[in-house]
């Protein structure tokens, strides 16, 4: 059997130069001129030598400075996870670990969109450290438009180490223009590319052995217009013919006619089975002598095929073994035209065998293209439906997509499982409106069924995920629930799936048991959400599928985290690392979530240096294939380990890549909304304008449903309430917040609401009630290590603590914390008034006195005009001050001006 990977690498392979080529220097200069230039285009009709005279061109210079990674392009590659699967192998033969990652990701169930995975390609390919050319061949086949979206990107950012070389038979609808003014682009076209006479000559007396004199050399240029493959066609008729000066002048007409007049003079001048082997061939795209044998039913394939190269009859080696070929495209459309002219009624036998001989070999895509060929709709239905399971684990929605596409429509809606499939990839593709649709024509198809169990006869084939249609429609149902945030249809559809589903490692109970886990978590039942995670972890880890795994291992890692288990969450995310990663692997994208896990428990356990690694390590992992949810959560929760550092500035920086890099941060994930965490920062910085605007966008109140989705962004509106001084109401929600959270058993969570009620008591003046307050939460933080909780909420908690370290329930742990806070008060303590100007200022050229009044005026949160009025002075003055403070301090806004002030201890 012919393994599949052995098909792939031919693409890989530039088409092999005859032995006898022909140098054409003038053009060579051409495409070495174009190096320094992002774009090389070749673009001219069939047969005018464009992959030739690459081939040539490379084979030219074998290990020069400038390595070459090559792709020829198919009609298939239409595919945006195929096309750029194969982009990146080809850059892999020449740097064997660029876009490691990227592949890992989009070989995975849900691939993160292709604009940031191609921008972590070409961070990638920014540190290689050589120029290099890819060549991208027959792009002409590529017509989707995401691939062209995704070649545009690539070409606006291409860094200055790739040239790219691009080669159709028409201009790509690409920003060539644009290319133009800026001289990016070299492009060689028919006009270039044709033949001039003295070439002609050297090609049909040298290359292809003829003698002609200079005035048929010159006719048949002229005939030919310098058309290569017609210039080829015609020096293989002129082989052994007595009257070459009569074949000559009776060559003319349109280019047309000329190649049918040339292709037929060719095929006559062969032997029977030559003739025979050339035109039952002509279905294929690739040859290779089995299958040629499969379809022609002779056992000569290899020696055919070595004939016809070493005769140079459009016959192109694909390989350095000669195991596959292929004709020129050209010469194939002229003999399948002669074919169906000829003999119509043997095409449809030829497709047939080639059909079962790809089947055979499990090579899916040929075998459906020869099935619909031989218009055997029920074949390739049938193909569509075995293969789906592994096309979509492959990411291949679109390849789906084209099947489905290519089959009669009546077909699709009469076989329940193609209209399942046709769901699937359209859940995959994210065309969510016409999911339903497709699932109700299923329901009906299954109904008109003699058997209407749905599930998979002994002898049908089909198997995996549309082996029993009923729990696939639940399944999808459910992920399409979960997906839009509907909790009780997301449940529901996935116990139906579980109730049908044998327990096992199948992938579609897989599947439902995450949705039943996420969507438990989404309505707050984490003990329904624990043990679906847990059942995930222990069912996929023997079977070697470690998505979900990863994904479940990180999930029950937060669930611990927020059950305030700190210990199990920390060997939670540790369980997920080693799945996703290890020694001589490349770590699973998806995995970057229990690093950043682990930086939150290491921050919360107050070991810094530890969490930085840590959610680097998970930023960088996101980065590595685009996926913008780790690297928004992952700076966010670094901006909180930075200010705990005093790095004000720092924080404010990560918070803004955080919101670049988050397309959404309100929207409500497994891992919560974002930009609660932003205005916590906001708040420890002293920007309760900031925060309070965020509580008053995000529509929250204190009479909303404590719901667990929201109970994160209720917690901080409390904060923003006692920032502003509003305690009744802060302590007004923070009880309905404590009752829920208990009732839940979110014993983290408590613990931060206990704490948030004793600063409010005690703002209040109720110390008594504020060291009762406190007292419930030390017992349930103690075990668990907990301390920047309470260290970061600075000097009221400090009091507090200093009373319990001496007479309260937890003196120990609560002198822990209390030394804890103090030092976190040192870290962000701003100088008194009478110390600023005292010692030298920092900067090369220091504020003034009138400068940092205005600086510490504007860090209360006081307007231009509040400050005017305050200092007596005009508010053009005003604005003087701050344009010079901002020059000084290197900064362009208010928040920056006071984050930067706070970190060089000005104000």
């Amino acid at each position: 059997m012919i393994a599949t990977e052995a098909l792939l690498k031919t693409k890989l392979y530039a088409p092999r130069a005859h032995p006898n080529l022909m140098p054409r220097p003038r053009l060579s200069e051409l495409l070495a001129a174009g190096m320094d230039r992002k774009l090389t285009l070749l673009s001219a009709p069939a047969g005018f030598g464009k992959s030739t005279l690459l081939s040539e061109w490379h084979m030219l210079h074998p290990g020069s400075d400038n390595p070459v990674a090559w792709v020829s392009l198919e009609k298939t590659d239409n595919d945006p996870t195929r096309f750029l699967s194969y982009l990146i192998t080809a850059l892999q033969t020449i740097e064997a670990d660029i876009g490691a990652a990227v592949l890992v990701s989009l070989r995975s169930p849900q691939p993160p969109p292709i604009e940031p995975m191609l921008t972590a390609l070409i961070n990638e390919i920014t540190a290689t450290p050589r120029d290099f050319v890819l060549v991208l061949d027959d792009y002409h086949f590529i017509e989707a438009e995401a691939i062209h979206g995704a070649l545009a990107f690539l070409l606006e950012h291409l860094p200055r180490q790739m040239h790219l070389i691009l080669c159709g038979r028409t201009d790509p609808p690409l920003p060539l223009s644009r290319l133009r003014v800026q001289d990016q682009i070299t492009e060689l076209r028919a006009d270039d590319l044709r033949f001039t006479s003295e070439e002609a000559a050297t090609f049909l007396n040298d290359v292809m052995g003829l003698d002609l004199p200079a005035e048929d050399v010159t006719a048949l240029a002229a005939g030919t217009e310098g058309w290569i493959a017609a210039l080829q066609l015609a020096a293989l008729s002129m082989r052994k013919r007595s009257d070459v000066s009569g074949f000559v002048d009776a060559f003319k007409g349109s280019h047309r006619h000329v190649l049918d007049y040339l292709t037929e003079e060719v095929l006559e001048r062969q032997p029977a089975r030559v003739q025979t082997f050339l035109l039952e061939t002509s279905i294929l795209d690739r040859l290779t002598a089995k299958l040629c044998e499969e379809v022609t039913g002779g056992d000569d394939g290899q020696a055919l095929l070595e004939r016809l190269e070493h005769a140079n009859l459009f016959t192109i080696p694909l390989d350095d073994e000669r195991l596959w070929y292929r004709y020129h495209h050209l010469f194939a459309d002229m003999l399948r035209h002669r074919l169906h002219q000829g003999s119509p009624e043997r095409v449809t036998c030829l497709h047939r065998r080639a059909a079962g001989w790809y089947e055979r070999q499990r090579l899916v895509d040929d075998a459906i293209e020869h099935a619909l060929a031989a218009e055997d709709n029920a074949w390739a239905a049938q193909l569509v439906e075995q293969n789906t399971e592994k096309t979509v684990m492959r990411s291949e929605g679109a390849t789906l997509l084209r099947w489905l596409e290519a089959l009669p429509e009546e077909l699709v809606r009469s076989r329940p499982r193609l209209s399942i499939a046709h769901a699937i990839a359209s859940l995959f593709g994210g065309r969510l409106e016409d999911i339903e649709p497709l699932l109700r024509n299923a329901e009906r198809a299954l109904g008109g069924l003699s058997d209407a169990s749905g599930s998979s006869s002994a002898d049908d084939g089909t198997g995996g995920w549309l082996a029993d249609i009923p729990s696939c429609l639940a399944i999808i149902r459910g992920d399409l629930a979960r997906m839009r945030g509907e909790v009780p249809p997301a449940i529901e559809f996935s116990r139906q799936a579980l109730a049908r589903l044998p327990a096992g490692t199948s992938y579609l109970r897989s599947k439902a048991t995450w949705n039943l886990g996420v969507a438990s978590w989404l309505g707050g039942d984490l003990a329904t959400a624990d043990e679906a995670f847990a059942e995930l972890i222990a069912a996929n880890r023997a079977s070697g599928n470690t998505y979900l795994p990863v994904l479940a291992s990180s999930g029950l890692g937060l669930l611990r985290t927020i059950q305030g288990r700190l210990h199990e969450a920390a060997e939670a995310y540790r369980g997920a690392v080693r799945l996703g990663g290890g020694k001589g692997k490349v770590s699973l994208p998806v995995a970057g979530w229990a690093y950043l896990g682990l930086g939150d428990l290491l921050r919360e356990w107050n070991d810094q240096d530890a969490a930085m690694r840590h959610l680097e390590e998970g930023i960088e992992l996101g980065k590595r294939v685009g996926q913008a949810g780790p690297v928004a959560t992952g700076y966010t929760i670094l901006a909180r380990v930075l200010q705990t550092r005093g790095n004000t500035s720092g924080a404010l920086d990560a918070i803004e890549k955080a919101r670049q890099a988050a397309p959404d941060p309100g929207v409500h994930q497994l891992f919560g909304a974002l930009a609660p965490h932003w205005a916590r920062v906001w708040l420890e910085q002293g920007d309760v304008s900031a925060a309070a605007r965020w509580a008053r966008e995000s529509g929250l109140s204190i009479n909303d449903d404590p719901g667990f989705v929201r109970e994160p962004e209720h917690i901080v509106l409390a904060r923003v309430l006692i920032a502003r001084g509003e305690h009744d109401k802060a302590l007004q929600l923070l009880g309905r917040l404590l009752l829920a959270a208990q009732a839940g058993g979110r014993t983290g969570r408590m613990i931060e609401i206990l704490v948030l009620q004793a600063l409010a008591r005690l703002a209040e003046g109720h110390t008594s009630l504020a060291m009762s307050t406190l007292a419930r939460a030390l017992p349930l933080a103690e075990p668990e290590g907990y301390i920047r909780v309470f260290a970061d909420e600075g000097a009221p908690m400090a009091g507090l603590l200093r009373h319990a370290s001496v007479g309260g329930a937890s003196p120990g742990y609560a002198g822990e914390l209390l030394a804890a806070c103090e030092q976190a008060t040192r870290d962000r303590a701003p100088r008194t008034r009478s110390a600023v100007g005292e010692g030298p200022q920092p900067l090369s050229e220091p504020l003034s006195e009138r400068e940092l009044e205005v600086l510490r005026l504007i860090a209360l949160g006081q307007s231009n005009r509040e400050i005017a009025r305050e200092l007596y002075v005009s508010l053009g003055t005003i604005k003087t001050h701050i344009n010079n403070t901002y020059r000084k301090l290197g900064v362009h806004s208010r928040v920056r001006a006071v984050a930067r002030a706070r970190d060089l201890k000005l104000i």
